[in-house]
């Protein structure tokens, strides 16, 4: 009979305790042991980097709060799987998009860089011409007066008749530069109107290519690139390494039991925010974290703790 109440009085203590843990069990189940599940094979990253992003993750929460949290364990229940589908589709379509805007600017700062180069040779030469011009319709002048001096006086004698015989060539070949120099300036007066013609067009291209993507894809993201399922995680959806880390750490906040916080730029803000950088805990993302986990292990995470334990080896 004894033996029958200590049976009936530790059944009667099992029911509430269980139900105390099912209750409880998200609560800050710390240390949570998690390992990497699968990879869609659209993603553009291999395992180890997955987990090495994963770790860093992990990293942001434990070195803020200087406490062991998470545990990576190839045989643990709680996963993190990257799962493709329209989300990362969309975002690669506008990677590309990106790509080819940033493409058709840099082609365009090519054009305008080498309009300028073009209009700086341009001023020079016309500077020079310009001078040259003045000097040689100088010396034309000069020529001509000396030659009309030697006419009325019915002709030059033998040695001004050769130098002015000289001065005359100089003159032809003088007049023959600057009309080289003026057709050059004309065709960089053409090279560079085609240019600027070239430029414009790829300014409008560029300014009609922008609306288009700002009208597709200029919005802000709530956390849809990953969610928190209970004994998983999903990732859906990342433009780079920083980013996903930023994600994982967001949803890692979750699977601590932690809620979103009300400051923008805070890891558990519910809007993803452009970032290029991995994003630390904010004031905000500390008080949160405190008001779940405690500052230090509670009785009661060392019971879910050791709960958990037994009913992974059951």
């Amino acid at each position: 009979m004894k033996i029958s109440h200590i049976m009936i009085g530790l059944f009667a203590l099992t029911i509430p305790l269980a139900m105390w843990y099912t209750s409880t069990a998200a609560q800050c189940p710390v240390p949570l042991s998690y390992r990497l599940g699968t990879i869609d094979e659209s993603f553009s990253i291999s395992e180890s980097e997955a987990k090495a992003d994963i770790e860093a993750a992990t990293l942001v929460w434990e070195e803020s709060v200087n406490r062991d949290l998470f545990v990576y364990d190839e045989s643990a229940d709680f996963i993190i799987n990257f799962v493709f589908d329209e989300r990362q589709e969309t975002l690669n379509q506008e990677q590309s998009e990106r790509q080819e805007l940033d493409q058709t600017r840099d082609k365009n700062a090519a054009v305008l860089e080498q309009v300028e180069s073009l209009q700086a040779q341009y001023d020079d030469l016309a500077q020079d011409y310009k001078a040259d011009v003045a000097q040689y319709e100088e010396d034309l002048a000069a020529y001509n007066a000396d030659v009309n001096t030697y006419n009325d006086r019915g002709g030059a004698p033998p040695d001004k008749f050769s130098e002015l015989e000289n001065e005359r060539v100089h003159l032809n070949q003088v007049a023959d530069a600057l009309s080289v120099t003026a057709q050059e300036l004309n065709a960089l007066v053409s090279e560079i109107n085609e240019l600027s013609e070239r430029g414009n067009q790829l300014v409008s291209d560029y300014n009609r290519e922008v609306h288009v993507y700002n009208e597709e894809f200029g919005f802000e993201r709530e956390f849809t690139q990953g969610d928190y399922q209970g004994d998983n995680i999903n990732i859906y959806t990342f433009s780079d390494t920083k980013e996903l880390i930023n994600v994982l750490t967001h949803e890692l906040g979750h699977a601590l039991g932690i809620g979103h916080v009300e400051t923008s730029g805070s890891v558990m803000y519910y809007l993803m925010e452009g970032t290029d950088s991995v994003t630390n805990l904010s004031a905000d993302d500390t008080l949160a974290y405190l008001d779940t986990c405690g500052a230090t292990q509670t009785l009661a995470q060392q019971v879910r703790h050791a709960i958990r334990s037994l009913l992974t080896k059951i």
